[in-house]
């Protein structure tokens, strides 16, 4: 409770800092001077950003409080009358503007037109936000623009969540920027070149090649840059240094013009991240292991040809290795509700280098013709090594098994595909698609296997001493032509097929060490040939503010997989079929909701199929059922999105419902001696769902100056599973097990939307976490979950500013596991700007300031449940500094 009262009073002085100068006035009808009740007043800084918003009461008087000193424009505004608008300068008097009176526009002879930036604006199914409205701090990034937007989230790794949504996708003016990471945009680009931000919805690569809707939707954001922030360079340059002999250094470069963008990024550091985040007092820098990372990429795109080719190419090398050690604790409940407990320890060494090259040419061949082609390779060489051991014990504390294991291999892989893409406009309205694509791959390992497995009450031991080589190599084919017409202005069908063809072969050979002889038992021959052709139909409505997406794909697969060392031949032929339902209704300019429906099967993988499995280790073994039949996924969702511009409020409500029919569900049997046999089984007459649903709402608090956010979750997954436990004197049948899962969670957030003075960001949570199994019921338990964090900037005088970070979680204690969880840290800064621009940053960071971040992890699921840690150093001390340059971007002409 110590640490947080100094967090209580920054939080207590926010809100006393500000100035208590107020206007007010009346707003009246200027015919018969009779009060506008109701009438909007708005105070816009000189840049046209909201600041300040009130309602005039019934009797036409207003009155606006706590307002800061400056230059502001008053507006006033009541339906069907003409705006009001006037300069005024506030000091420490308050203002008392007496009586307003606008004319009704009837009595206006001339017409007005009134220019003005919205915060927020609603286009069909896009929110679009204006960048200007939200205000940063000098040589801020994208990733502190988005904190500042309403419904956006950005986590201290720089993962984006927007409106409850994961966002997949970051472009820059419609293009991916370094599209390998979309993390090095959001870090680098500045946010003072923004215009807009675009947040929506997009379809899928294939939708969008195709026009065959397969009702996939990935949550992107476009960030429109102001047209003179295309010409510029800019970037940064970092070098940090440390106790525990840490250190780190970045490089980011880019120059714009116009419709060329170059960009080089370089990183090296001990750190654990190769994404220039190291220094980030926003996360939670725990440095797990040993790390060492080098990373290099680049980046190129123009327009050539007067803009009609467009050329999208990057490269990155990375070099990254660890060294690292692990303990897990797990307890498996058997149907007799006894309980197998095994203590595992584990070392890891692991080291990986790659190339990766990536291009995308588009191609405008002339008005009715365009062509694409995506090519991208990759190649990379990985070495691990691994040695773990495991004790298993049963509920009298008696010996089960132990297993002991060294494993060390080398593998080296590549990678190529390109995708071909022509389409032509044949008449107005109609035009024809034509795909073409190849993706292939090889790879190869050779490994030391050594291993010793000891089964206590059998008095087994099974010792694996083996060199193997594994050898894999695929090729998938396909191609499209998909032909679209427009049926009317409202209406557009589209006809396509498809054909995919590929093959693959995965060789495993497994030779005793000192026989050099071969054990089917760990081999296998296994090949694969795969033959998919289809027809795709999709219908799609739009008229005025709604539209309705419409598909359904049929396809009539060709299956085979034989494996000469198990004596496996299947084949199997059948027709599968996929229907996606979309639509899309545009309430108003400020309101949406979109509701879609997803059928698909779930088709049972050879892997599942095949009765024998090459064996992992002696304590488990996987069988597969070639009885199993294909399962029916049904998905429901639904989103509902508002705001207000007048009062600034936002609220998206979103959810989903999922139900397969016919699952497939595991089979484990647990034996005596702790060993695991897997299988699968359909399980008719029950269902495997699951639902959630996501409520996020803000409104601003202080005239505009804070976000106030609440949310709130709730999730519900039902499942279902087969166990048994199998021992010399007796063989159990299978019980079905019924596992339920619950959370709900509610959670709030403030954050300020003016960097003077102060700059924080509060957020707090809490749930409830319920896990339920109809077997061993007496283990089934509720428990609570929250956290809060809060990241604090106080500018002080001289350039100075200090930040902290504190974070805290809680998980509360189980029937298993009596003990809850604590996690705190504390991150602390001082950074100086020593130049005049601000450009050059000093900085002393101080990470887990008092050593207290506990790493344990707790995982559950179905009767398995487990505790682990691992070698992770918390604590430690950075010095830092940090050029940012920029030359034109953004900037205005003088």
């Amino acid at each position: 409770m110590k640490r947080l009262i100094p967090l209580f009073l920054l939080i207590f002085i926010i809100s006393t800092a500000y100035s208590q100068t107020s206007i007010k006035g009346k707003i009246l009808d200027k015919a018969d001077n009779k009060p506008l009740t109701n009438a909007s007043v708005i105070l816009l800084n000189r840049d046209s950003v909201l600041r300040y918003f009130n309602r005039a009461n019934e009797e036409g008087k207003f009155q606006i409080k706590n307002i800061k000193p400056g230059s502001y424009i008053i507006l006033a505004t009541y339906p069907k009358f003409e705006l009001y608008n006037d300069t005024i300068d506030v000091r420490d008097q308050d203002i008392d503007l007496n009586d307003i009176k606008i004319n009704s526009q009837r009595n206006v002879l001339e017409e007005v037109i009134i220019t003005r930036r919205l915060p927020i604006t609603l286009k069909g199914d896009t929110i679009e936000y204006d960048a200007a409205s939200f205000a940063t701090e000098k040589n801020a990034k994208l990733e502190d623009l988005f904190r500042r937007l309403p419904g956006f989230t950005v986590s201290g790794d720089g993962n984006i969540t927007a409106q409850g949504k994961t966002v997949q996708k970051v472009f820059i003016d419609g293009e991916e920027f370094f599209g390998y990471d979309p993390k090095i945009a959001i870090r680098n680009v500045r946010a003072d070149a923004v215009d807009k931000v675009q947040l929506y919805e997009k379809k899928s690569e294939e939708a969008e090649l195709s026009g065959i809707d397969d009702g996939v939707r990935i949550q992107t954001v476009n960030v429109v840059l102001k047209e003179k922030a295309r010409k510029g360079i800019f970037g940064n340059a970092e070098v940090l240094g440390g106790t525990k002999e840490l250190y780190a250094g970045n490089l980011f470069a880019a120059k714009f013009n116009q419709t060329e963008r170059i960009g080089i990024t370089a990183n090296h550091n001990n750190m654990g991240s190769s994404n220039s985040r190291e220094g980030s007092l926003r996360m939670n820098n725990q440095i797990t292991g040993q790390p060492l990372n080098t990373s290099l990429g680049a980046n190129y795109e123009n327009q050539f040809l007067k803009k009609a080719l467009k050329v999208n190419a990057n490269y990155n090398y990375n070099n990254s290795s660890n060294k690292n050690q692990s303990e897990d604790y797990n307890k498996n409940i058997l149907p007799d509700n006894s309980i197998l407990e095994r203590n595992s320890k584990n070392y890891n060494e692991n080291s990986a280098r790659s190339n990766g090259v990536r291009s995308n040419l588009s191609m405008r061949l002339d008005s009715t013709q365009n062509i694409e082609l995506q090519a991208n390779g990759n190649w990379s060489n990985n070495f691990s090594f691994s040695e773990s051991e495991s004790f298993t014990t049963d509920a009298a504390r008696d010996s089960v098994s132990s297993f002991k294991e060294k494993n060390e291999s080398n593998t080296s892989s590549q990678s190529n595909n390109f995708r071909l893409n022509y389409r032509k406009r044949l008449k107005a309205g109609s035009s024809l698609n034509l795909m073409v694509g190849n993706n292939y791959n090889e790879s190869t390992s050779d490994s030391k296997i050594n291993s010793k497995t000891i089964l206590y009450k059998s008095s087994d031991t099974t010792d694996i001493n083996q060199n193997r080589r594994i050898n894999n190599k695929g090729n998938n084919f396909s191609t499209s032509l998909n032909f679209n017409n427009r049926l009317n202005d409202a209406m557009n069908l589209a006809l396509g097929y498809s054909f995919n063809q590929s093959n693959n072969r995965n060789e495993q050979i497994s030779k005793d060490m000192a026989t050099d002889v071969k054990d089917s038992l760990y081999s296998k021959n296994q090949i694969d040939n795969n033959t998919n052709q289809g027809v795709n139909v999709h219908l799609s409505y739009r008229k005025d503010k709604f539209e309705v997406n419409l598909s359904n794909r049929t396809f009539y697969k060709n299956q085979k997989l034989s494996d000469s060392d198990r004596g496996i031949n299947l084949s199997r032929n059948f027709w599968d079929n996929n229907l996606n339902f979309d639509a899309n209704y545009r309430i108003s300019n400020s309101k949406n909701i979109r509701l879609a429906y997803q059928s698909s099967n779930i088709i049972p993988s050879f892997d599942q199929l095949q009765p024998l499995q090459p064996q992992t280790n002696p304590l488990f073994q996987q069988i597969g059922n070639p009885d199993l039949k294909r399962a029916v996924n049904n998905n429901i969702s639904a989103n509902y999105n508002a705001f207000s511009l007048l009062k600034g409020t936002n609220i998206n409500v979103n959810g989903n419902f999922s139900f397969v029919n016919n699952p497939i569900v595991n089979k484990t049997t647990v034996m005596e001696n702790s060993a695991q046999i897997s299988s699968y089984e359909n399980l008719s007459g029950k269902s495997n769902w699951n639902g959630r649903l996501n409520i996020n709402h803000m409104q601003p608090l202080a005239n505009r100056r804070i976000n106030f956010n609440k949310s709130a979750n709730i999730s519900y997954n039902n499942s279902y599973s087969y166990t048994k436990f199998e021992s010399g004197q007796s063989q159990d049948e299978f019980l079905l097990n019924n596992s339920k899962n619950t959370s709900f969670s509610l959670g709030s957030s403030l954050n300020e939307q003016n960097s003077e003075g102060f700059d924080f960001d509060l957020s707090v949570n809490a749930g409830l976490n319920a896990q339920q199994n109809s077997i061993n019921t007496q283990y089934n338990a509720t428990n609570f979950e929250g956290g809060a964090s809060g990241y604090i900037k106080y500018f002080l005088p001289k350039k100075f500013n200090i930040m902290t970070n504190i974070y805290y979680s809680y998980t509360g204690p189980t029937k298993l596991y009596k003990k809850s969880i604590n996690q705190f840290y504390t991150n602390l800064e001082l950074e100086k700007k020593v130049l005049k621009d601000e450009s050059l940053t000093v900085s002393l960071k101080a990470f887990d300031l008092f050593n207290t971040f506990n790493n344990t992890r707790r995982n559950g699921s179905d009767t398995n449940y487990s505790e682990s840690t691992q070698q992770v150093l918390t604590q430690y001390f950075l010095v830092g500094v940090k050029w940012d340059f920029n030359k034109y971007l953004g900037k205005s002409n003088d």
